[in-house]
């Protein structure tokens, strides 16, 4: 068989990707880029919500927005030219001259959603089971759908990774991360001033906070439209996770609480903390409306490929979010598994090539996510 061959044989692929945030989204769109027939199925009913706040929107997240034709990069993004480290008191203890480009969860994903075909995204469907051999899945209703492959883009909370590895669970890395956003226009204007243009710092006794300015909800980059994301890593200091972790319902989360489900004590014993930090930090903290809260941990599966079903982005990996990678490592799982199939002669043979590499790059993320949180926070 001739290359040329070889390659149609693996065009204008059925596949079914189970999850519609930003992992399968971008599956979808560098699948259908290439070929392929991609339909999403997402369980939430509407609209995703914004889960994180800022991203930093790395080279090849920037790539593929421009490659695909879905948006000029710098429409929804912001950028700091330098790294600055604050002591405790607010002054600035060390700064270095460095460019870094950011964008906002909800930016980034209104751009995805709007590229990919409505009538391939079904909302308020989740896939419930996945036969790896059939590259079948069940839906929620009980009907059956075939392909030629399955990818799992369901997050670190993956039912199909679950199935798929029963043996592989989270394992917690003994800190948390706070978290918020704030509009702009919302903040003192010494506040906005003392982060505008920088990536900047503060590291404390086990703690670690950091703040940046991302664009608004619908990619809004003008001064006055902005807004600071912040994330403040903390150890627990003997105090109980399950009350941290139990929200507005009285109903304990394993791995976050979201914006608006912190109950008062927790949300107001926060704030006092805030007290330790710097004070422009300790104004952000103090102005944000929504704190919300994340347990940090790790995760690594041994294989990202079960005959003909994928495991992708955080459904196979998760690093800890010091690496600056969780979007970008999605985006690239996408698009390295568009170019596998591109260029093997079967899909059994894409498949095994592309889990081995992105199993590799997945495994020495976490790995070096855990050396860098363990440092900052003094883990080690």
């Amino acid at each position: 068989m001739s290359t040329e061959q070889s390659r149609q044989s693996v065009s204008g692929l059925d596949v079914l990707i189970s999850g519609g945030s930003m992992g399968g989204l971008f599956t979808g769109l560098a699948l259908a880029r290439a070929g392929h027939r991609p339909t999403i199925y997402e369980r939430s009913a509407g609209a995703l919500e914004s889960r994180g706040g800022g991203i930093v929107a790395q080279q090849n997240i920037r790539r593929f927005l421009s490659e695909h034709g879905i948006v000029d990069p710098e429409a929804i993004t912001t950028r700091s030219h330098e790294r600055r480290f604050l002591a405790e008191n607010g002054d600035v203890k060390r700064a270095v001259s460095e460019t870094m480009v950011f964008t906002s969860w909800d930016a980034l994903y209104r751009r995805l959603r709007d590229a990919f075909p409505d009538e391939r995204y079904r909302t308020g469907t989740a896939v419930t089971a996945v036969t790896p051999e059939t590259a079948t899945v069940t839906i929620g209703d009980g009907t059956e759908r075939t392909a030629d492959v399955v990818v799992a883009a369901e997050g670190g909370q993956s039912t199909t990774r679950a199935r798929l590895h029963p043996n592989v669970e989270p394992e917690f890395a003994s800190y948390v991360a706070w978290r918020g956003v704030v509009d702009e226009a919302a903040l003192p204007a010494a506040c906005g001033e003392a982060f505008d243009g920088t990536f900047t710092f503060y590291q404390g006794t086990d703690q670690l906070v950091l703040a940046y300015f991302i664009p608004g909800p619908d990619g809004e980059t003008e001064p006055g439209s902005r807004r600071l994301n912040w994330v403040w890593y903390d150890t627990l200091d003997g105090r109980d996770r399950g009350a941290i972790f139990t929200d507005t319902s009285g109903t304990e989360r394993r791995f976050s609480v979201s914006p608006g489900r912190l109950r008062d004590p927790v949300r107001h014993r926060q704030r006092e903390r805030a007290a330790t930090l710097p004070p422009a930090f300790e104004t952000l903290v103090s102005a944000t409306p929504d704190l919300f809260v994340q347990a940090i941990y790790d995760l690594t599966v041994p294989a990202m490929v079960a005959d003909r079903a994928c495991l992708l982005g955080d459904a196979a990996f998760v690093a800890r979010p010091h690496t600056a990678a969780g979007t970008a490592k999605a985006a690239g799982d996408a698009t390295a598994l568009a170019d596998a199939l591109a260029s093997r002669g079967s899909v059994a043979d894409a498949l095994t090539a592309w889990s081995k590499t992105r199993t590799e790059h997945g495994a020495s993320l976490v790995a070096r996510g855990k050396q860098m949180g363990d440092v900052r926070l003094n883990l080690a």
